[in-house]
């Protein structure tokens, strides 16, 4: 019986598991696994199934866990630790490792800093296969729990998101506004105010990612409580696009943008952002285990980061 149980609970019900007991929520907790809450509830009524007891309650609180779910709550967190500790472990081992690098990032430093990270590692290691994952930060941040990815490069998440994890504070990045050269919003005099460009569409990240929290914060604290036209993306190629055959303006992290602005393809909006500053880095499981060749690329990457940090700084200067 005990055999048969074991081989139907898997690793995502226990995560699920634990993150629920974490946060308090099966709400917050799917919301942190980028899963629907009929996906979470489902998944958890099939563990209290294969268990053979109810392991929590819930109440208007949240959740509190049954003397089941308390024993079974001490035993798979620490079998989730130990799993992701061989994991690690094996990973250290160069006889044992996989000869790839697997890594997530978000878009502006898709954009800055991967691309010559990347081509000085494979100058090095032609053999080694690179693999980057471009999701949300919620989505790169739970395949790192799972270690389906060595690390992460990009903004810092909330606080309540971090757990088990450590980011390194690499520079600190603020947003941009930008539209097509041509377009009406330079041509209004006197300079253009905030409520003038919420006149006009807004392409912006998605609900959910790490940067877009920023953005809302930002036009809260001017007074500006709606935004009535928003696109929401994350792809560059679309806002790049979108931008150029319209009157939307473009609100994205200016390390995303600056290629184009540069070379004139946008132009950029003259307003204050101050305010949407945020720290952009590399976050690692907190257990050591990175293999020899993924530590490389981390190292790649700090360097290039910091680069940019000295870049940024001087320009302030200038």
């Amino acid at each position: 019986m005990f055999d048969a149980m074991h081989q139907r609970i898997n690793q995502r019900h226990l995560i699920l598991f634990v993150e629920i007991v974490r946060k308090g929520s099966l709400a917050k907790a799917a919301d942190e696994l980028a899963i629907t809450h009929s996906a979470a509830s489902k998944s958890l009524r099939q563990l209290e199934e294969d268990v053979g007891d109810r392991l929590l309650e819930r109440n208007r609180a949240g959740v509190t866990l049954t003397p089941s779910g308390e024993i079974f709550y001490r035993y798979a967190s620490a079998s989730l630790t130990a799993l992701r500790q061989g994991i690690d472990m094996i990973a250290q081992s160069d006889q044992h490792a996989r000869r790839a690098v697997l890594l997530g990032a978000l878009p502006n430093v898709a954009v800055n800093i991967l691309p010559e990270a990347v081509a000085r590692f494979k100058a090095r290691h032609p053999d080694i296969q690179v693999r980057i994952v471009t999701q949300t930060n919620r989505q790169l941040l739970m395949q790192l729990r799972l270690a389906e990815i060595d690390f992460v490069v990009g903004r810092f998440a909330e606080i309540d998101e971090m757990r088990g994890l450590h980011f390194e504070r690499l520079y600190y990045e603020t947003m941009a506004l930008a539209a097509r050269p041509d377009h009406p919003v330079f041509r209004i005099a006197g300079g253009v105010t905030l409520e003038q460009i919420t006149e006009y569409p807004l392409v912006m990240p998605p609900l959910g990612t790490v940067i877009r929290p920023e953005i809302d914060r930002f036009f809260l604290s001017r007074g500006i409580a709606d935004l009535p036209n928003v696109i929401e993306t994350l792809s560059v190629e679309f806002g790049r696009a979108f931008v150029s055959i319209s009157d939307a303006l473009w609100i994205f992290p200016r390390g995303v943008l600056q290629a184009d602005l540069d070379a004139g393809v946008l132009r950029e909006v003259p307003v204050d952002l101050a305010g949407t500053e945020g720290a952009v880095g590399i976050t690692t499981r907190s257990e050591p285990g990175l293999s020899r060749v993924s530590e490389e690329m981390l190292q790649l990457v700090r360097e290039l980061c910091l680069r940019r940090a000295r870049n940024l700084h001087d320009k302030k200067f200038i």
